[in-house]
């Protein structure tokens, strides 16, 4: 292979999760497929390796299995790997979520030669699945190039340069880091400014693909102090509601994409109900999900409506908590009479509490028990569904600068231990692990209850 052709194919990379848990609650690596995308518009022929991808053809054609449960979602292949040496006291077993490690090593061996590799990386307590993914790439393609992004990359630098087994380190959000990176690699090319507004995610690397994930904004006029949203994103963007449609009208040539899912933080400060009305004229018929946390106040008997009528099947409405002074002190998004509106106008419109529910924060720093109850038994009331969100301090994040002001962490601390389902077996400023598990118990009691009304 030439040198100029070598220059122009990159390797994408979507890395494990090593977790105690995990779930594919519609993750596909939108930001990647969106790089994709944007090395395509340059000339440049992107290679896709998603570890994640379930549906993988030679996953599947080797034994693997899909475990499908509802609407596109389901359960990742596992194994159980050592403990780190941070959690060797928490009583919890430590898995990798994804493809099996001698696949991934074939399929890179099988890649041929690229100018580089680019590696996304997700939730910062998922490090560890992004280190062991690029130790395996080294040792599968040992004169390659290894660049690591995303929300890790991002929001803990220093840790990441330290831990991940890079070359380069391309920190942000935007076109920036992708400059960077394709300068890392020495590549000679400009990518366009409007890739948001230009481009769609690339989904033509998946050869089958049952769900499918799209943006219509990016950012949120918000600053929840729990969220780094704020930090990773600038402000607020909105793409056109018809180039949107028509995205969404490409990806349902594909008969097998069933559901489309919408992942942005602020998803009805966009000219939502102008895309709503453009589906409804198209005639689009698939089944959608906001599954991030709607803002209430934004939704209207009109926006209920256009809902049901495009066949919207999960809308998560973002009550966080229903003490009203800690909804003031977190950012002042929701009011509890703004989740009453948005809770009456969905089922107005004909939704059921199994299609609407309610993200409610758990062990929040300062929180009691007592207002998880009562925001537990608010969504009883009204008939939608909790979901309770147990809390992961996130570094950045407001919350995060006041936890490390007021001692409560060390700003050194393996970013693991902050994973939500270890927090409350170690954290003494917290909720402990049975009053957690004594909340879910009530969260599902809720469940059953509004189940069988």
């Amino acid at each position: 292979m030439t040198e100029s052709r070598k220059a122009r194919r990159v390797l994408l990379v979507n890395p494990w999760i090593e977790d105690v848990s995990a779930y594919d609650y519609w993750l596909k690596p939108v930001g990647l497929l969106y790089i994709s995308s944007i090395l395509r518009d340059l000339g440049i022929e992107p290679i896709l390796v998603d570890c994640l991808d379930r549906y993988d053809s030679d996953f599947l054609s080797s034994g693997g299995e899909s475990q499908e449960k509802y609407f596109g979602t389901g359960k990742f292949h596992e194994v159980v790997i050592s403990k780190p040496e941070s959690m060797k006291h928490i009583p919890r077993k430590f898995k990798r979520f994804g493809i099996p490690e001698e696949l991934l090593r074939r399929k890179l061996r099988s890649t041929g030669e690229v100018a580089g590799v680019f590696v996304t990386s997700m939730m910062t307590y998922w490090y560890n699945g992004a280190v062991d993914t690029i130790r395996v790439i080294r040792e599968e393609l040992p004169t390659a190039r290894i660049v690591l992004g995303g929300i890790y990359a991002t929001l803990l630098p220093d840790h990441a340069a330290a831990n991940c087994g890079a070359d380069f380190l391309c920190p942000g959000t935007g076109i920036a880091p992708i400059k960077k990176a394709l300068e890392c690699l020495g590549i000679n090319a400009i990518p366009r400014e409007d890739w948001f507004t230009a481009l769609d995610p690339d989904y033509s690397h998946y050869t089958r693909l049952p769900y499918a994930v799209l943006l219509t904004s990016l950012g949120c006029p918000y600053r929840c102090t729990y969220c780094a949203s704020g930090k990773l994103w600038k402000g607020f963007s909105k793409r056109d509601p018809v180039a949107i449609a028509d995205s969404i009208e490409n990806l349902t040539d594909r008969e097998e994409t069933e559901d489309v899912v919408f992942f942005d933080d602020a998803i009805l400060f966009g000219d939502f109900k102008a895309l709503l009305k453009e589906l409804l004229k198209r005639k689009i018929v698939r089944r959608f999900h906001l599954p991030n946390g709607v803002h209430a106040r934004l939704l209207d008997e009109e926006m209920a409506g256009l809902l049901y009528d495009n066949n919207f099947k999960t809308i998560k409405l973002g009550l966080e908590t229903s003490d009203p002074s800690m909804q003031l002190s977190t950012g002042g998004k929701v009011t509890n009479e703004d989740f009453f509106k948005a809770a009456k106008n969905l089922a107005n419109a004909g939704f059921t509490s199994r299609e609407m529910s309610a993200y409610i924060m758990l062990n929040l720093p300062g929180q009691k028990v007592e207002d998880v109850e009562r925001s537990l038994e608010m969504c009883g009331e009204l008939g939608v569904y909790p979901s309770l969100n147990e809390f992961t301090p996130i570094p950045g994040t407001e919350q995060w600068k006041t936890l490390i002001e007021d001692g409560v962490f060390d700003e050194g601390i393996d970013p693991l231990l902050l994973d939500n389902s270890l927090l409350p077996h170690w954290w003494k400023k917290g909720m402990n692990a049975s009053q957690v598990q004594a909340l879910k118990e009530m969260e599902w009691k809720v469940r059953r209850s509004l189940d069988g009304k």
